[in-house]
């Protein structure tokens, strides 16, 4: 089932032409060209100033003048800030400023040709900018600055300083200091002693005299001999006290091989509590590639290398250095027992074996959880079946069992731990029922031919360090060996989260719920009705408490008796694909084909888990009839990609997605879409549209009436075919829906993206992945596969034949392989974190930056190629080599003016560069002749995110006529 190459042509050479969309040549014919003296007499304006914060750049946009110099100057201090050449009659400066007292409160351009200047006052500029009073009008807050981190002894004072907080008033500041143990100071720079060991987080807040206020954090590091815990690391799920860092493997690479890994969704939702229900269990999966680099690098396979992970630290971790987590959220929890030093990972264990034994077919998972005390089974993951066995195989059912690196000695030991899996072809959920003669209707899925991962299915992390900080994005070690030989290494994020915010709603009002789902309960629980209150952290009583109160509600509402079949998993009646690990679908006592296969599952005569989730609560609405879940509002996004209403969109993402999904504190949503304003509801849609699926008809009188077997993906479809949870999924092609030649931007119904997040006129990509009068919020399926995942072919071994509505449907990203057969999520990053993260220091950020140098896409060839790749498009998605090469270096002349297409794909069609032609890191290239650009005709600076086109090392070859 060699289809390797097949997969790349389909994906990266797909070139035919749509149609959608007619671009104009931006070139001029000789009758309507203007002179440079007419284009200096040309009006010169700015058209916008900007200073983008997240990003710590300004960005000024102006007009007037073709290939003339303008210089930006700080117009207080007429401090010289940077020069370009026009392009066209636009110019732009994108400019990095570290320090936010640098940044100029008002900016002026000049032209050089005439000395035409004009001013402008920087939007957004920082209270402290350099030249006046500051960006806003009226009291600004004022500054505070925490400093840190700090690190001390138990019973020994520690001193805190708050030197460079300031009030732009210059008026007298308040101080309030949190030390995190529970005590607190007044004073601007006072000193604490802590009593206990641990890593405890410090908060700032400054107040001015008008009441305005800004908070900071940093942490405070206590441990004996004083030395900082400065890692956050998390090696083992069971609860104990503490001790030094758990030692590192060594962090080393080889010349010849490199390991690619990545968790396969970007975030795992687990539980701090699990004695009256559990949401999912601790179950992380990581896929790793080895590959052996040369001309042409080679893929191994476990007859050639075995491959290990173990954990892992950043010393920059914002953990630690902020008190904020990779997402630069928080502030985070501690589940440090100040009294004890205790720290509490989960009391998953303690129920496992009960709450997870109808998810296997009898007798499954007391193989790998024996009877016996609990300390047995302690950080061994969920067995993990193998379905390339069971469906492509011979049959059979076997599993594996991953371990935490910690098991054998928690807190002292860091193992390395084997992935127990290699997949060569990956089933998704393709039905092996009808072979059996049981037709059902079930058919939705396919198979990915040669994944070629390593897997290590089921590593079961909870959401607390090793030193009970909740971190969502711990780092794992991951290493390729031949024997005790280390040939490559990397350190990939490996998420966990137990953030939930159903205690909103249904805990307690001491506990602070809003009793929305609490009224109607004769008896409420609160956290003080745990009997392990004050023996665990708040966090866990608060959610012990709101367990019950939902088991109380549900047993109220629908005659159930819950609250005396605890543990309980909702998945168990309301079936959902994560938790169907042998991707059997719903079983119940009116299917059971293999006779107790369902093992007390009921799921076949209720609605599934996103069903009854998604769309109950989206019906929900308040007393005055308002959704309590409100719509999200479409982005308003302007030409300098600033969404302005970003701000409101957020907090419809609080009171939505992130009432559930790990958002507040940890927001899972972190990577290249939310960098660039995206939020959830613009790749998904709203609570409704997600809730609608195949489940939409079964009702306990109507059981079993999936609603399936048609093309989910045809909206011209009467009657239409509603989602599979978990399978029908927005992907990359929903949005990137081809190039600059052919792409979907502009038809009816589509949203375009106006520009990037450095202010580079986009108009290719799209900012939703569905059309907006579509009702379902269909993700779209692209004609042009340049960036798209892969497709179901005529051929796949699940396709029962050539009317099979499968056929040219999208798989998964997570699962989806591209150039040269590696899987795509080694390259960009997993799910809902696509590289890279915005925040230099986050973690999501290690693994590019040890691969290549730099963070975001892996882009460099030479990451697993070596030598010469000479004049080719044939890396991923059509691209040519990258970086100094001989194609850079001139080798590109011929093919640009044999096929001038090619180019226009991602250079645009006036070869002006586009979005798909940015730097992806600062690099110096050879010029071939003297231009405005290059001036002395031998190299030039290209600036991380600019837009390469061909007038800047010679004459614009694709617009030659």
């Amino acid at each position: 089932m060699n289809r390797a190459n097949k997969w790349t042509r389909a994906i990266f050479y797909s070139l035919m032409p749509l149609g959608f969309l007619a671009l104009a040549s931006n070139n001029l014919s000789a009758s309507d060209s203007k002179s440079k003296s007419e284009s200096e007499d040309e009006s010169f304006t700015i058209k916008k100033a900007i200073w983008k914060y997240e990003e710590n750049r300004l960005i000024v946009k102006g007009k007037g003048g073709e290939d003339l110099e303008v210089v930006l100057m700080n117009a207080a201090t007429e401090d010289v800030l940077e020069s370009v050449v026009s392009k066209d009659d636009d110019w732009r400066f994108k400019i990095k400023i570290e320090d936010d007292t640098d940044v100029p409160c008002k900016v002026s351009a000049k032209r050089s040709a005439d000395g035409t200047m004009e001013e402008m006052r920087v939007k957004d500029a920082p209270d402290n900018c350099k030249g006046d009073m500051g960006g806003g009008d009226g009291n600004m807050p004022p500054i505070a600055n925490a400093n840190g981190p700090y690190a001390g002894s138990p019973n020994q004072a520690v001193d805190f300083s708050s030197e460079g907080s300031s009030d732009p008033e210059m008026g007298d500041l308040v101080y309030i200091w949190d030390f995190g143990d529970g005590n607190t100071s007044n004073e601007a720079n006072p000193s604490h002693v802590y009593n206990e060991t641990g890593l405890f987080q410090v908060m700032l807040t400054v107040k001015d005299g008008e009441g305005a206020s800004s908070e900071v954090m940093t942490v405070a590091s206590i441990q004996e001999g004083g030395q900082p815990t400065a890692v956050s690391i998390n090696s083992t799920s069971q609860n104990d006290i503490p001790g030094e860092p758990v030692p590192e493997q060594p962090l080393l690479n080889t010349d010849d091989y490199r390991v690619f890994a990545v968790n396969d969704l970007g975030m795992h939702c687990g539980d701090f509590d699990t004695r009256i229900s559990s949401i999912l269990p601790p179950f992380n999966v990581l896929h790793a590639t080895v590959i052996r680099r040369g001309l042409e690098p080679e893929i191994l396979g476990p007859n050639d290398v075995d491959v290990y992970y173990s954990a892992a630290s950043n010393p920059q971790d914002p953990i630690i250095t902020t008190g904020q987590n990779s997402a630069q959220s928080g502030p985070v929890y501690s589940s440090r027992n100040v009294a004890t030093g205790e720290v509490f990972k989960t009391n998953f264990w303690d129920v496992a074996r009960d709450a997870y034994d109808p998810f296997y077919p009898p007798g499954i998972l007391p193989a790998f959880y024996p009877a016996g005390p609990v300390e047995d089974i302690l950080d061994l993951g969920l067995p993990m079946p193998n379905v390339e066995q069971l469906y492509l195989g011979d049959f059979g059912l076997s599993a594996e069992q991953q371990a935490m690196p910690g098991r054998h000695g928690p807190y002292v030991e860091n193992a390395l731990e084997k992935f127990e899996a290699f997949v060569t072809d990956q089933p998704f959920f393709i039905d092996m029922f009808p072979a059996l003669g049981l037709d059902r209707n079930f058919q939705f899925g396919y198979v990915v031919e040669d994944v070629n991962w390593f897997e290590a299915p089921g590593i079961p992390i909870s959401a607390f360090d090793d030193f009970g900080l909740e971190n969502p994005w711990p780092l794992y070690r991951v290493q390729a060996k031949q024997g005790e030989t280390i040939l490559a290494s990397v350190d990939t994020v490996v998420p966990i989260s137990g953030e939930a915010n159903c205690g909103a709603c249904h805990g307690a009002g001491v506990d602070g719920g809003n009793g929305l789902a609490t009224s109607a309960l004769a008896e409420v629980a609160s956290s003080l009705d745990d009997p392990m209150y004050e023996m665990v952290p708040d966090e866990v009583s608060k959610e012990y408490a709101t367990d019950l109160n939902l088991v109380r509600l549900h047993d109220q509402k629908h005659g159930t008796d819950l609250e005396n079949q605890t543990p309980v998993v909702c998945q168990q009646c309301h079936y959902t694909p994560a938790l169907d690990l042998a991707q059997l679908g719903p079983l119940g006592p009116e299917f059971d084909p293999y006779g107790g296969f369902a093992n007390g599952r009921n799921q076949i005569s209720v609605k599934s888990m996103s069903n009854v989730m998604h769309s109950h609560h989206g019906s929900l609405t308040d007393a005055g009839g308002e959704p309590i879940f409100p719509d999200m509002p479409d982005a308003i996004k302007d030409e300098f990609g600033v969404v302005s209403n970003h701000q409101e969109r957020r907090e419809i993402l609080q009171e939505t997605c992130y009432q559930c999904h790990p958002g507040r504190r940890t927001d899972c949503l972190r990577g290249a879409m939310s960098n660039g304003g995206m939020l959830c509801q613009d790749c998904h849609g709203d609570m409704m549209q997600v809730g609608r699926d195949f489940t939409d008809k079964v009702t306990p009188d109507n059981p079993g009436d999936f609603v399936l077997g048609g093309n989910f993906y045809d909206t011209t479809a009467d009657p239409q075919q509603p989602r599979v949870p978990w399978a029908n999924e927005p992907g990359c092609g929903s949005c990137h829906t081809g190039d600059a030649m052919d792409n979907m931007a502009g038809m009816p119904g589509t949203v375009v993206n106006p520009a990037d997040t450095d202010s580079n006129p986009d108009n290719i990509r799209l900012f939703k992945a569905y059309l907006s009068d579509d009702d379902k919020a269909t993700p779209i399926v692209p004609s042009n596969k340049r960036f798209a995942e892969n497709s179901i072919e005529a051929d796949n071994p699940a396709v029962t034949g050539p009317e099979d509505p499968r056929i040219g449907n999208p798989m998964l990203y997570r699962v989806s392989v591209g150039h040269e057969g590696i899987f795509c999520e080694a390259c960009h990053g997993a799910t809902h974190g696509i590289w890279p993260n915005k925040h230099d220091a986050a973690n999501d950020n290690v693994a590019a930056n040890q691969l290549q140098g730099h963070k975001g896409t892996i882009i460099e060839c030479s990451t697993c190629h070596e030598g010469d790749l000479g004049n080719t498009l044939g890396g991923p998605h059509g691209m040519h080599p990258v970086g100094n090469t001989r194609f850079a270096d001139g080798g590109h002349g011929d093919m640009a003016e044999r096929n001038s297409d090619e180019c226009k794909a991602c250079h645009g069609p006036d070869g002006l560069g586009t979005v798909l032609s940015r730097m992806a890191v600062t690099r110096d290239l050879e010029c071939d002749s003297s231009t405005a650009f290059c001036p002395d005709g031998n190299s030039a600076t290209f600036e991380k995110g600019y837009m390469v086109g061909c007038v800047e090392c010679h004459e614009n070859e694709i617009n030659h006529d």
